[in-house]
């Protein structure tokens, strides 16, 4: 799974809906270069200087945006957690 893959996600209310993996993101300022790569979630190590996984503990500090539909505006676009992504299209 990889930034513009076609997704299957679990709604809010457990409803499965589909749409286009978009963005991903952190609510974390410590993390603000992150990269999907076939499903591993990475972000970029000062340290290190180089992509580096998530560790279990800090994957509930990053969301994902998913696309739905054409139509303009906001109600198009769901914020969810990797734990509410099933899989690929």
């Amino acid at each position: 799974m990889n930034i513009g893959d076609e997704v299957v996600y679990n709604g809010e209310y457990g409803e499965i809906l589909t749409g286009k993996l978009t963005a991903i993101g952190s609510d974390k300022d410590s993390y603000d270069d992150i990269k999907l790569e076939d499903g591993v979630f990475l972000y970029k190590s000062k340290k290190l200087k180089k992509y580096v996984p998530f560790k279990d503990k800090s994957l509930s500090s990053v969301y994902i945006e998913i696309t739905r539909g054409n139509a303009p505006g906001l109600a198009n676009f769901d914020y969810i957690l990797p734990n509410e992504l099933i899989g690929n299209v």
